[in-house]
């Protein structure tokens, strides 16, 4: 939040990742996500999507945008995601509608800084001394922010609880 001076962050527990057959009960992700959040007073956890009964990212996003035309949205994503980002439906799309902040991931390296998401939108990168500036730029934008790498994922979470 800090880095990209954002005032909101919004947790968007997915309803499941059509990508993945194993995503876990949405009610055991969506209390892990609050229990990572803590009691963080700008960042709140949210199953929005489940509430529009979307199942795909840009359909949650263009709602989004469409209901708060005034918000300075930017859309926060693992490096992880980055690398198969190019299989979400209408990724460019997502890409086209909002700013995207891709956050370091341990383990992940080059691979997705030379994804296919990376390659597409090479010249709409900013580098990342500008993040400050991501959120009133106009789409597509987006930078890639590096450490300190939070080696947990949503899935390790889930399973830690578990």
């Amino acid at each position: 939040m800090k880095r990209l001076q954002l005032d909101w962050v919004w947790w968007l527990v997915a309803r499941g990742n059509p990508l993945k057959t194993d995503h876990g009960d949405f009610s055991s992700r969506f209390a892990s996500a609050e229990a990572v959040a803590g009691h963080h007073p700008r960042m709140i956890v949210t199953d929005i999507e489940k509430q529009l009964g979307y199942t795909y990212s840009w359909q949650t996003l263009l709602t989004l945008a469409a209901h708060a035309p005034q918000a300075h949205f930017v859309w926060l994503m693992g490096a992880d995601n980055m690398v198969g980002f190019h299989y979400w439906q209408r990724w460019q799309d997502i890409a086209r509608l909002m700013p995207i902040a891709i956050i370091a991931r341990p383990g992940v390296g080059p691979g997705a800084r030379n994804s296919r998401f990376a390659r597409t939108f090479a010249k709409d990168r900013i580098p990342e001394a500008y993040a400050p500036l991501l959120p009133g730029m106009v789409p597509p934008a987006w930078v890639y922010l590096k450490g300190p790498l939070d080696k947990s994922s949503s899935t390790a979470i889930r399973e830690a609880k578990a």
